[in-house]
């Protein structure tokens, strides 16, 4: 692949996590409202997965792949679908939809501790620290003042999503660290058929299955899971190919961009008003990230310097 070509889709991917993603969480929130959590995630899942394996048939490099890129792939599909998405899926029914944005926001700090390998580059890097820090406070701006009954359930939902969140991690070291064999969308396609057979499975053994009818499922939860299987699967091949290529921490920076989206959706489409208070937070985020990315543009231009 051409040097510029790669950069291109290397910053569509990036776009792709940050606004895809970012309007997910309100696509789920439609997606709930007739369907239970586990049957969600199962129904997504599954079909997302057939419909790259109709892909990849289609362009002729369907072929068996070795039992051992399955075993592989299905873990992290566990990892990163089941336990990562399925968190914040289940969480928010408990959750409100930006409270559940800033517990995600954790996830670069579970990449920093986790990755083993990087701790070296990761913990002399002030300027990604400082960014990450700086994120952080931004999301924190964005929704510190917001309030919330604290319950039980609200309680086990930060904790599940938290637990999600260092399990997506994992899943994305065991990807970048453990690779296949085979090319990015085949691990994608049987990564989301493997999560999405383990969530009907979940489903059936928590008895999700007994009162579900598919003819008393509504419009607006239709439309929200139609949402995640079409524009969720370009996000998450985005994402499994972005993390061979970029630090998992640079990557990691679509969590403190997706409440952003969050924010112009609710301003958008439900009226919602944007505070001075969002505003500064926004800056504050999008300075987080530059700051979490000016290592590697400098180290660009210096080797550029260098050529």
């Amino acid at each position: 692949m051409p040097k510029k070509e790669n950069q291109f889709l290397i910053y569509l991917a990036f776009v792709a996590i940050y606004i895809i993603w970012g309007s997910t969480y309100y696509f789920i929130f439609l997606g709930l409202k007739t369907i239970p959590p586990f049957i969600l995630m199962g129904m997504r899942f599954f079909i997302s997965g057939l419909l790259l394996l109709v892909l990849i048939k289609k362009q002729g490099n369907l072929s068996l792949p070795k039992v051992k890129d399955i075993f592989k792939n299905a873990i992290n599909g566990i990892l990163l679908l089941v336990c990562g998405t399925g968190s914040v899926i289940w969480a928010e029914q408990y959750v409100p939809t930006g409270i559940a944005s800033i517990v995600v926001c954790s996830l670069p700090f579970w990449f920093l501790v986790l990755d083993y390998p990087k701790w070296k580059e990761n913990f002399s890097n002030l300027s990604s620290l400082l960014g990450l820090i700086i994120g952080f406070l931004g999301v924190f701006i964005l929704f510190g003042g917001n309030s919330s009954i604290v319950s039980e359930h609200f309680i086990i939902g930060i904790s599940v999503i938290t637990a999600g969140g260092v399990l997506w991690a994992l899943g994305s070291l065991n990807s970048r660290y453990n690779p296949t064999s085979l090319p990015t969308i085949m691990n994608v396609a049987l990564q989301f058929i493997s999560a999405g057979l383990i969530c009907m499975i979940i489903s059936y053994f928590e008895n999700e299955t007994e009162n579900f009818h598919l003819d008393k499922v509504s419009l607006e939860s239709w439309l929200g899971i139609s949402y995640l299987i079409v524009f969720g699967v370009f996000a998450f091949v985005a994402y499994a190919w972005l993390i061979t290529k970029r630090s998992l921490i640079q990557v990691g920076t679509y969590v403190y961009i997706n409440p952003i989206i969050a924010i112009f959706l609710g301003w958008i489409f439900l009226n919602e008003t944007i505070s001075l208070k969002q505003i500064v937070a926004l800056f504050v985020i999008l300075i987080g990230v530059l700051m979490i990315n000016w290592s590697s543009y400098r180290k660009k231009n210096a080797k550029k310097q260098i050529v």
